[in-house]
């Protein structure tokens, strides 16, 4: 070996192997030009085998190329992949891309809240009942003294707009994915709630299976409202949009019962057609269809 160590030789009797033979080797030790040019290339020599055997994961590969001669190929790739791959922990790599995903959630977040918000500002109901408040409170009313100056027209508009944006904000809540941002809807803190979450939802199913499965016990409010919004295709967020009235529309119609949601699907199918056949449109297809027949797609074989 270049160091002149043994294979089974330990760290210290390495470090101790390559500073002598690097006193010995150093081109600044040469005289003549002839041995500095002999010794550069003995020096760099050892210096890359004392880079390689220091390190435990090159000194194992190093060690399996010796007893694995015959895999020439495999062990020049795993060479250059080492020294040429960029050396970046997984690690950071996996938690830079759940940052920059909980940043842009949140952004998204502001984003949804801050349109519905000018909506809300532009629909003459919400905007009317804004200004009602706003002149009850005297909000409008601009304080000269601290503005220091008498505002323009549009200074004073733009006033207005912002005092009914913000007593929309104020007064009117915004569910579901128009809600406020919030840092607890972002993915880096629901992988930290993950465990938690996956415990209470184990606990509240061996709860239901034996409560209700295997005990037969009739449903409680909450659980006839879970049902209900169950058989309604609807989230948890979904459901949470919804204003007071329209929920307790949906539990007063007992959808939780089968049969009961059985007919109401069955009314809004009726109502969905009904709709359909009072639709101009539709009206139009049907004559049409009657007078011609149904539409034939075209063979784009024969182009």
């Amino acid at each position: 070996m270049l160091l002149r160590v043994s294979r089974d030789a330990d760290i210290t009797a390495i470090q101790r192997a390559y500073r002598s033979l690097a006193k010995e080797f150093h081109p600044d030790r040469q005289k003549s030009a002839e041995e500095k040019v002999k010794s550069e290339e003995a020096f760099r020599l050892i210096a890359t085998a004392y880079e390689i055997l220091r390190d435990p994961e090159q000194r194992q590969e190093y060690e399996y190329m010796l007893d694995h001669p015959t895999e020439m190929y495999y062990h020049y790739y795993r060479y250059y992949k080492r020294r040429y791959s960029p050396k970046i922990d997984v690690r950071l790599v996996f938690l830079s891309t759940i940052l920059v995903l909980s940043a842009i959630q949140y952004i998204s977040q502001r984003t949804k809240h801050s349109q519905a918000l000018t909506y809300l500002v532009r629909d003459p109901k919400y905007r009317t009942k804004a200004k009602e408040m706003a002149i009850a409170a005297k909000r409008f009313h601009i304080d000269k003294q601290k503005v220091g100056r008498r505002l323009t027209r549009e200074e004073v508009k733009i006033h207005e707009e912002a005092v009914i944006r913000s007593i929309i904000a104020e007064n009117f809540e915004l569910r579901g994915d128009c809600g406020p941002p919030s840092i607890r809807n972002t993915l880096v803190v629901q992988l930290v709630v993950l465990p938690y979450h996956v415990v209470r939802f184990c606990w509240w199913a061996l709860r239901w299976i034996v409560l209700f499965t295997i005990l037969r016990r009739p449903y409680g409010p909450e659980e006839k409202e879970y049902l209900t919004r169950w058989w309604l295709g609807y989230n948890q967020t979904r459901w949470d949009s919804l204003d007071e009235e329209s929920r307790a529309y949906y539990n007063r119609l007992e959808l939780w019962r089968r049969e009961n949601l059985k007919a109401y699907r069955e009314a809004m199918e009726e109502e969905i057609r009904i709709r359909s056949a009072e639709d101009t449109n539709q009206k139009r297809y049907r004559r049409y269809v009657k007078r011609y027949g149904p539409p034939v797609a075209a063979n784009l074989d024969d182009s």
